[in-house]
């Protein structure tokens, strides 16, 4: 009689792919090298699927990881194509990595730097027009007593929500045109004027 098995997929390929997608495994093969002990899946592997038991998880327990890697084992393998052995994540194994990738402080900086540089992209950006606006919000805040120095940011003022006994201030928000990126921000004090500024590359 064949045998029938039943594993929970739950997110676990949408991280497992997202993982691999970002290099985690690669790049730390890349920079640890596994001894002659070491045997089954390299450290750059054991690695990604710990940070997948994490995630998933929400736990960091050693002890439960191989339960956890047993359970999903199909399911692991089918994403990664990688052949997961029985004992592959006792404790005293991810104990030995977890020794391994933080023995030495400079690998781990050369790590962050290259998952950086696989993951960071740059964007050339339009930067002919420029937009500064600014708009107002009210706020529910004691208003000053009478001979009280008014405050320096929250003041009445003209509402546009028709609710001027509101104190109120303003913030700019100044943007890449036609992108819509944002590039500045201020808060200010109602006594600045609302305004609309548009600047072009080379204009006066």
């Amino acid at each position: 009689m064949p045998s029938t098995r039943i594993e929970r997929v739950d997110d676990l390929p949408l991280i497992l792919t997202w993982l691999l997608n970002m290099h985690v495994s690669v790049i730390i093969d890349g920079i640890w090298h596994s001894h002659g002990r070491w045997q089954g899946l390299s450290y750059g592997q054991l690695a990604l699927l710990f940070v997948a038991y994490i995630i998933q998880q929400r736990s960091h327990r050693l002890m439960k990881m191989e339960g956890w890697l047993n359970d999903h084992r199909t399911v692991i393998e089918q994403v990664t194509g990688w052949s997961i052995r029985q004992k592959e994540a006792t404790d005293d194994r991810i104990g030995l990595l977890l020794d391994e990738l933080g023995y030495s402080e400079e690998k781990g900086v050369t790590l962050q730097q290259r998952l950086g540089e696989h993951l960071i992209q740059a964007y050339e950006l339009p930067t002919d027009v420029g937009r500064y606006d600014t708009t107002s919000f009210n706020v529910h805040h004691a208003v000053p007593e009478p001979g009280e120095a008014p405050r320096e940011l929250l003041r009445l003022g003209h509402s546009k929500d028709n609710q001027p006994s509101l104190l109120q201030f303003k913030q700019g928000l100044g943007t890449l045109d036609p992108a819509g990126v944002p590039i500045l921000t201020h808060t200010l004090s109602v006594r600045w004027p609302m305004m609309v500024c548009i600047f072009r590359h080379g204009s006066k």
